[in-house]
């Protein structure tokens, strides 16, 4: 799980899909067989996701906080880890929401492009909002328990896969908006 959200970054599942496999065959996706690779042999591993001299400090600074403090952070409150692995390498609003949503277990709405899509087409903002204030948003009227909010996720992003131009021309006009 944590390989594939690094590797995911900016690339579609295909690409990070061959990535994965590459690692697992090299090894087997044991943590430390990972960061015992060279930085070269990592790269290479990871070549087809893209970026891979970027997402290879990337893995390296995530597969180290998951071995070295993950235990230790999963004691912190909510907005204090969430601080925590935004201030890691390749960890950005998103990523971080991922990681605290199914790695933590904590109650947060990811505000992915298909979250995006999904809320601007309904109305919900009069102009595209940012991702935090999507977040927000949804947090603030869903008060949503964790299992509730991965459940959310997945359907909206298998929504979106499933149906990724079904927003391009739907326009909802709701009465009370």
């Amino acid at each position: 799980m944590l390989s594939g959200m690094i590797l995911i970054q900016n690339t579609n599942w295909k690409n990070a899909d061959r990535s994965l496999a590459n690692l697992k065959q090299a090894t087997n996706f044991e943590t430390d067989r990972i960061l015992a690779l060279s930085t070269d042999e990592m790269e290479q591993l990871i070549q087809p996701s893209g970026f891979f001299h970027n997402k290879a400090i990337y893995l390296r600074s995530m597969l180290t906080a998951y071995r070295d403090n993950f235990d230790d952070w999963s004691k912190l409150s909510t907005p204090l880890l969430r601080k925590k692995l935004i201030a890691m390498k390749g960890v950005g609003n998103e990523t971080a929401d991922v990681l605290l949503l199914y790695y933590f277990h904590r109650p947060t709405f990811v505000a992915d492009n298909y979250s995006m899509k999904l809320f601007t087409k309904l109305h919900t903002f009069t102009t595209k909002p940012t991702y935090i204030q999507l977040k927000t948003a949804v947090e603030r009227d869903f008060k949503l328990e964790s299992k509730q909010a991965e459940e959310l996720h997945a359907l909206i992003d298998e929504f979106g896969k499933l149906k990724s131009d079904y927003f391009d021309d739907y326009q909802l006009k709701l009465p009370y908006l």
